[in-house]
């Protein structure tokens, strides 16, 4: 019984109050009743009607009715939220205290109000028809209404027997009210079916989503596989393959076991990027990677990164270029080994996927304009090279785990796929952004990321930006 009390604190509302079209649900207005979901509900209520024996001298009587019943709804309020106190589950209608108690006191009086407005038209049913919606998005079982609008019978017949004697009139009275009820409870029951249905269809799409979501990452970590196996091992076959020369003695002379040694060091240097990438991913995923934030100066970061792919670049004849080599650049909050990573990630990645040209590196202060210290201000890194580019609709996929832009079996390019993946996670856990564009002269890829400046050292900068600035011949 409590039980009932406490649903039907929720499920009743006033014809007249505000309420928000559940979806599919016809609104309160006649035109919104329009389209095959309108016409089905307006059917059902005049086939509910037809089927309960409701007609225009029942809605007279509840005309007639209602003037004298008016003076119990205020009782009705009091004993209902009487007993919805005292319900173990009462925090979930009574939220705002007293003047939520007495604000739903007045809708329940208005909820009843409807009872005996001797209109019962589809505005009126689409008003019961949110009751059923209601339940469904809170979770409540449709016993619960059927039990509530027995509470609301038993009441109004007491009602009855108290204002009539007994007559063909509280016979008629009586009739005509159990009519309008039952009608009602048709109207909310119906209505809580179709809310299910639509709440288990919208369930079952998320599922076949969720499903493809995850059939497509199977794929991809299975190409993933095909693709790194054969990673692993070329640098495998190279160690072996030069380690056994060296032992079985076949260098013919020096210069030769030290270009192995070197061709030994080099592969075991990238087999150890791969294995590395792998455990930062598998790290990050399982959200076991930490970062040690610190105040970082940018410019020591970038002048020990740079030298660790000028020889790459040099060796295929690529210009590598630091434009802010003469600009002082302010501290940023990140962690330092993590920050060279990112760092490393893309200028090898530009290296690696440039044949002629040139990568260029350049960082500035974004995010600020100078008047207002305050404002949070980032230090922006980007990476230009004038290489093969990536198509727009690959820029996103290529974040992803395991994407490279070619993931053909045949493709040029080694490389786990991951290197993107992970700076994007090590960007956002640093509180910056990542992403990508063509380069400035339309050809190859530029990419961008991030940093917070530290507060103090943003100050500077601002500073620093409002005094005369130096000219392009000046900086070089």
């Amino acid at each position: 019984m409590e039980s009932c009390y406490h649903l039907l604190a929720i499920i009743v509302r006033s014809p007249g109050a505000q309420q928000v079209p559940a979806p599919g649900i016809p609104g309160r207005s006649k035109d919104a009743w329009g389209g095959q979901e309108g016409l089905l509900l307006e059917s059902f209520l005049q086939e509910m009607k037809r089927y309960l024996g409701f007609t225009e001298v029942d809605a007279r009587h509840l005309r007639e009715l209602g003037p004298r019943m008016e003076k119990y709804f205020p009782e009705l309020a009091e004993r209902f939220y009487a007993q919805i106190r005292q319900h173990p589950h009462a925090f979930r209608v009574i939220a705002g205290g007293e003047a939520e108690i007495a604000r739903l006191k007045q809708t329940l009086q208005q909820w009843a109000r409807g009872l005996f407005s001797g209109v019962y038209d589809e505005r009126y049913a689409g008003d019961r028809s949110q009751i059923g919606y209601r339940h469904v998005r809170v979770g409540l079982e449709q016993k619960y209404v059927i039990s509530a609008m027995g509470i609301v019978r038993s009441y109004f017949s007491n009602c009855l027997l108290l204002e009539f004697p007994a007559s063909d009139e509280r016979l008629r009275y009586a009739h005509s009210l159990g009519k309008m009820l039952d009608l009602d409870l048709n109207l909310m029951c119906e209505s809580y079916m179709h809310a299910t249905v639509q709440n288990l269809r919208a369930l079952n799409e998320q599922l076949e989503r969720a499903n493809r979501e995850l059939a497509e990452a199977s794929r991809i970590k299975d190409e993933f596989l095909a693709h790194t196996s054969h990673e692993l091992r070329t640098p495998l076959n190279s160690i072996l393959g030069f380690s056994k020369l060296i032992l079985d003695g076949l260098c013919k002379s020096r210069e030769e076991e030290q270009e192995l040694l070197r061709d030994v060091f080099s592969s075991a240097q990238h087999l150890l990027g791969i294995v590395n990438d792998i455990l930062d991913i598998t790290r990050i995923e399982a959200n076991q990677m930490i970062l040690h934030l610190e105040d970082v100066n940018p410019r020591q970061v970038l002048d020990s990164t740079l030298p660790l792919v000028a020889v790459q670049a040099a060796s295929k004849g690529l210009e590598l270029h630091d434009l802010s080599a003469r600009r002082p650049l302010p501290s940023v909050r990140a962690d330092e080994v993590r920050l060279r990573q990112v760092l490393l990630n893309l200028l090898s990645n530009a290296v690696k996927f440039t044949s002629r040209g040139s990568v260029t590196v350049r960082a500035g202060v974004t995010g600020t304009d100078g008047v207002a210290p305050s404002r949070r201000a980032f230090l922006r890194f980007e990476v230009e090279d004038t290489g093969i580019g990536i198509p727009l609709e690959k820029r996103e996929e290529v974040f992803h785990n395991f994407v490279q832009v070619d993931n053909s079996q045949t493709r040029r390019y080694g490389g786990s796929g991951l290197g993107l993946a992970i700076s994007r996670r090590l960007v956002e856990m640093m509180g910056g952004a990542i992403g990508l564009d063509s380069g400035s002269q339309g050809r190859g890829t530029l990419v961008w990321f991030t940093i917070p400046v530290v507060p103090e050292a943003q100050q500077e900068s601002s500073a620093a930006a409002r005094r005369p600035r130096a000219t392009a011949t000046d900086r070089r």
